[in-house]
């Protein structure tokens, strides 16, 4: 018989009423046959028995785990109140005072709802505002930390952990991110973490670290086994989100089939209405894919059918790589004044909100344009433009470099194609291309 396990997700799923209590004492039942031999030779003994009596025992039998089930769902019920409440609390206070909170209290700030709730928020704040988010996966850890006695404290310490590191890999910290995750890795191996979906967590944070390091071998074995991981318990949407990165990962080695083979394949996986911001993020990759294919007539098509889902997510983050990709198009298509508004428009969104490397990145689309349009004085305007806005936003120092041999090369009318092509490149390099994806949210 199948080894069926009770987990936390079907008891809040009992909680929300989204299951039949029926069902979970099925299940609970089933285990109980599958790992204790004497139970299930009983229980299968009692369903031999074809008389009306032993049918009414069988169905007292199932009379035994509800009120087992009763106490540990009035248990879950309590301490999920109880850490939304201390949540509240906490983020009622300035941010500095927090971590303080959790250290002085006694009684409170201690269960492992609450690092849970807390790690639900910081991904709420990736990609956007991934300082916060660090912030609060680091309050996580903190409140692991301060109770060793909580229920899977080891699993929660290195989900904190991994978390911080993927808010700092957004945030392009990347030496800090490295050394949390260097860290996640210690703790499982030196406390015996197994969890398969801890496990699946960290692959797939550390996946998408090594996909911006540009160590795309490592990135798909760990993307590979994550969903593998997310799989074997029955998380489906993870799956799916950890194979549109994959996707990613093919398209930057330049391998366009595989990485279209392998979207699709998890578009195929979820419903557009169980998680519309996922499904998007694999449809604007999935067009992303096909242009860099030389498929723009289907990559045309696809930004066309999901023109009403786009409209649902007014972000900046998606909205300013659609109207990018928009200009590839454009240009692809030999509309110059299109693609020169679309790229200055998709520029100055990314000097806005601060992002240098996404910025230095179209810029370069646009210097492209302009010297296939032999436009150098409007390059040399472009380069003059950009080292200074650059350098306010702590680009770092190997794209500066680049910048600046772009900048010269420009000054002295020397920039070819093939040399906005290395400079672009070279951005790439210390960037991980993440701006020509919509990541997904994790």
């Amino acid at each position: 018989m199948t080894d069926i396990h009770l987990t936390r997700e079907i008891l809040r799923a009992l909680l929300r009423g989204e299951v039949p209590g029926r069902m979970v004492v099925q299940i609970g039942l089933q285990h109980l046959m599958s790992v204790c031999p004497s139970c299930r030779q009983e229980v299968e003994a009692f369903e031999r028995e074809q008389t009306a009596g032993a049918a009414a025992g069988y169905n007292r039998t199932f009379e035994i785990l509800p009120a087992l089930l009763q106490d540990q769902v009035a248990r879950l019920a309590t301490e999920q109140r109880e850490a939304r409440r201390d949540l509240s609390e906490l983020l009622r206070l300035p941010r500095e005072e927090r971590a303080g909170r959790v250290r002085r209290a006694r009684d409170r700030f201690r269960s492992a709802a609450l690092v849970r709730l807390l790690i639900e928020n910081s991904q709420k704040h990736i990609p956007e505002k991934p300082a916060d988010a660090f912030h609060l996966a680091e309050l996580a850890r903190t409140v692991a930390h301060s109770n060793p006695r909580m229920p899977e404290h080891f699993d929660l310490i290195v989900l904190a952990t991994a978390h911080m590191a993927n808010a700092c890999r957004v945030g392009d910290t990347p030496r800090q991110a490295e050394d949390h995750v260097l860290h996640a890795r210690h703790v499982i191996r030196t406390h015996g973490v197994t969890h398969p979906e801890v496990l699946a967590r960290v692959d797939d944070l550390e996946g998408s670290l090594r996909k911006d390091q540009r160590l795309f071998e490592k990135a798909e074995e760990l993307l590979a086994r994550a969903a593998m991981l997310y799989r074997l318990v029955n998380a489906s949407e993870d799956a799916a989100r950890v194979l549109i990165n994959l996707g990613t990962v093919y398209n930057l080695r330049g391998e366009s089939p595989r990485a279209i083979d392998t979207t699709r394949s998890a578009l195929d996986m979820m419903p557009p209405e169980s998680a519309p911001r996922l499904y998007l993020c694999g449809r604007f990759n999935l067009a992303w894919q096909l242009f860099t294919a030389g498929r723009r007539q289907e990559a045309e098509d696809a930004l066309d059918v999901d023109a009403d889902l786009y409209r649902r997510f007014a972000d900046s983050w998606t909205q300013l790589r659609l109207t990018w990709l928009r200009g590839n198009l454009a240009e692809s298509r030999g509309e110059v004044e299109r693609a020169e508004q679309a790229y200055r428009e998709t520029r100055d969104g990314f000097i806005a909100e601060g992002r240098g490397y996404d910025a230095a990145l179209v810029s370069m689309d646009l210097a492209l344009l302009y010297l296939r349009q032999g436009r150098s004085d409007s390059v040399r305007h472009l380069a003059e433009e950009m080292v200074p806005i650059l350098l306010a936003q702590d680009v770092h120092r190997e794209a500066l470099a680049a910048l600046i041999l772009f900048q010269d090369a420009a000054r002295r009318d020397e920039l070819t194609i093939e040399k906005v092509s290395a400079a672009a490149a070279a951005l790439q390099e210390t960037r991980g291309n993440r701006a020509r994806a919509v990541s997904p949210p994790i």
